[in-house]
């Protein structure tokens, strides 16, 4: 039997001189201790840090230690400071991120690293309102005294991290440090390392960044050095060459170059012969000269090196052999080839990739990685198999095809690198195999009929079997039926024009898929670009912006909004008793469906004049005696404004209100 103890099963115990107290109120203490940071955790992306699982492979030993020693030089050396900011240049596939991660670990290791962030757009870390929430929580992790403060911080006003990117990082750093610095606290220099800055969701944030930053330098706010990582696009060139920006960054670029063919060869070798030796191969293996192939075909990038092992160790392939064979054979292909695009020779590649993906599922793959850019449904495995309808193992088996450039990791589809659904999303280089074509086409033609079975049927209920059979869901059934709404309408926001379906658009019953929505599920689509999208000539049958002048026009609709919401901004869709109403928040931005209601007959309805208390007169007589409610609504609507009217008037005409 095990020894009993005195303090076994006791809970919230207190040492107090030698008194022995229960208190449970120590328990909720601590608690409140902590929701500081967890209200800061739930706002970061803990996968974007340097020692998260998702992190970029370093670089390999021996290979970039040029840029990684020069780089961690300077990050160690505080006794000039003139510049504070390194930016790290590049195009895509030199290794970037690669460099980043040695750095980010060598810092770590030196205890001199505050945060590292990676962006990633593929893997849906790219939302530029939690890099500095998640900066601030790598850093309490490291720094106690900073994290107590931050807790108070956070506790007193929880929106903080909320609040736009200068009050973030206002209240996040710069106060929080200003007490820390009354306390007498030695505040030592700490690095900060952003890598993909390209990736962060919208130039403007992107450049925002980058001035706040600059701002904390020459206010001598924060004790960080910062070193960015980021591709040479145009409005981040011209950010960081700006007079402000420039005086305090110190720039480093990594070209696309033969010279480090060495590098490559030495990876390309170690990394080989792990496979060969795995497989029983016999060495040496691969050949010399099948080595120095594989190095011209890289071209300078070691985001070819890096594929092209995974593509060769595969092990849902004929064998490493075949798979070797297969990328040397495109040394045939790129020599007749020739294109002038930087990434040329990774496309080619990238192109056999899919040209080796089985026939019977690769539209299904394609269907996969469109989910991936769809919001809704980003890199969630879950939501991804319910909306294509697919079982867990016949999504493991489809996505075990692109092993080389993406992995299931758990719950979610993680990308090796950005220019792989960069090529799969332009059809100038990944051609038959775009997301963006003919594949893309077909899902958003296949959902809809999903959508249209549901909607148009007048006997399907919520949650019965015919609904699950049409959605193709089990007990999820409106999770699913979310997504396929949120899809169809984010896919006629960037797909190719096709005139069936907008025809199907056009009779579509929009009111009842507005009526099977859940009630308080917030919708985020760029109504704007779908509205944009149709044709004018086909728009007045589908959708409808609303505005503040037209609210006179369109009183009965006007009067169905919700108080909370915002005429101006929201959008009708559909036409007669088949319409519903995207209602737009005004202070989240957000939508949320609301069915259409039809006015009650007209016998029931009591029309005063909205100024005076005179009955507006009725129009002259004709043979059409029976006059629709809209006729008379129009009728009202004509003789009334004439003269200035106001909303609360309109609203009062009706005694049906919503």
């Amino acid at each position: 039997m095990a020894e009993s103890h005195i303090l076994q099963n006791a809970q919230g115990l207190v040492m107090n001189n030698p008194q022995l107290m229960n208190n449970p109120q120590i328990i909720h203490i601590h608690e409140a201790e902590k929701q500081g940071l967890k209200i800061l955790l739930a706002a970061s992306i803990p996968a974007a840090a340097y020692d998260s699982s998702e992190h970029p492979r370093h670089c390999h030993p021996g290979t970039r230690y040029q840029y990684i020693d020069r780089i961690v030089n300077w990050g160690l050396n505080d006794t000039d400071r003139s510049h504070r900011i390194l930016w790290l240049k590049g195009p895509a596939g030199v290794g970037k991120s690669a460099i980043a991660q040695s750095c980010a670990e060598e810092f770590a290791a030196q205890k001199k690293l505050a945060a590292a962030f990676f962006f990633s757009r593929p893997n849906q870390r790219d939302d530029p309102q939690r890099l500095f929430t998640s900066i601030s929580y790598q850093w309490a992790s490291r720094y106690k005294p900073y994290a107590e403060i931050l807790k108070s911080t956070i506790d007193d006003d929880p929106t903080i991290v909320d609040k736009e990117f200068p009050h973030q990082f206002h209240h996040l750093f710069a106060s929080p440090l200003r007490e820390l610095v009354a306390k007498g606290e030695d505040i030592l220099e700490r690095v900060v390392i952003v890598d993909g800055l390209d990736e962060c969701a919208g130039e403007t944030a992107q450049q925002a960044i980058v001035e706040i930053i600059t701002a904390s330098i020459r206010d001598d706010t924060t004790p960080f050095v910062w070193i960015f990582c980021s591709r040479l696009e145009p409005h981040l060139v011209a950010t960081f060459n700006s007079h402000e920006v420039s005086a305090t960054t110190r720039q480093e670029e990594l070209a696309v170059s033969r010279t480090i063919d060495n590098e490559i060869a030495k990876y390309l070798t170690d990394e080989l012969a792990k496979i060969g030796v795995e497989h029983g191969l016999p060495l040496p293996w691969p050949r010399e000269r099948d080595i120095g192939t594989l190095v011209n075909l890289s071209g300078g990038l070691f985001i070819y090196a890096s594929t092209v092992v995974r593509f060769i160790g595969d092990r849902n392939s004929l064998g490493p052999q075949d798979q070797l064979q297969a990328v040397l054979a495109l040394a045939r292909t790129i020599a007749e080839d020739h294109s002038e695009h930087p990434l040329s020779e990774l496309d080619f590649f990238y192109l056999l990739i899919l040209q080796r993906v089985p026939a019977k599922i690769l539209r299904t793959i394609q269907w996969i990685l469109l989910a991936t850019t769809i919001s809704a449904i980003g890199n969630s495995v879950e939501r991804n198999q319910q909306l294509l309808g697919l079982s867990s193992s016949q999504f493991l088996a489809t996505c075990r095809t692109l092993h080389s450039v993406m992995k299931v990791e758990e719950s979610k589809i993680v990308f090796y690198h950005a220019s792989f659904m960069d090529f799969m999303q332009d059809p100038r280089r990944s051609k038959q195999f775009c997301v963006r074509s003919e594949s893309g086409l077909a899902l958003q033609a296949n959902l809809m009929r999903r959508l249209r079975a549901v909607c148009n049927d007048p006997d399907v209920e919520p949650y019965s079997a015919s609904f699950r059979a049409l959605v193709r869901a089990d007990s999820n059934s409106l999770d699913v039926y979310r997504y396929i709404v949120l899809t169809v309408f984010s896919l006629y926001s960037y797909l190719p024009r096709d005139n069936a379906i907008l025809t199907a658009l056009a009779s579509f019953n929009f009111k009842r898929m507005a009526e099977f929505w859940p009630y308080n599920a917030a919708v985020h689509l760029q109504m704007d670009k779908f509205s944009q999208h149709i044709p004018r000539d086909r728009r007045s049958g589908i959708i409808r912006s609303c505005t503040n002048s037209d609210q006179g026009i369109y009183a009965w609709d006007a009067s169905q909004k919700p108080s909370w919401a915002a005429w101006d901004g929201s959008y009708v869709l559909g036409c007669d008793q088949r319409k519903c109403f995207f209602w737009r928040h005004p202070e989240n931005g957000y939508y949320y469906l609301r069915p259409y209601h039809e006015p009650p007959p007209i016998e029931q309805m009591t029309i005063e004049h909205p100024v005076s208390e005179t009955p507006i007169a009725e129009p002259p007589a004709t043979k059409k005696t029976q006059r629709t409610f809209m006729q008379r609504l129009k009728f009202w609507g004509t003789r009334t404004l004439r003269r200035p009217v106001q909303q609360s008037h309109l609203l009062e005409v009706f005694d049906h209100r919503t």
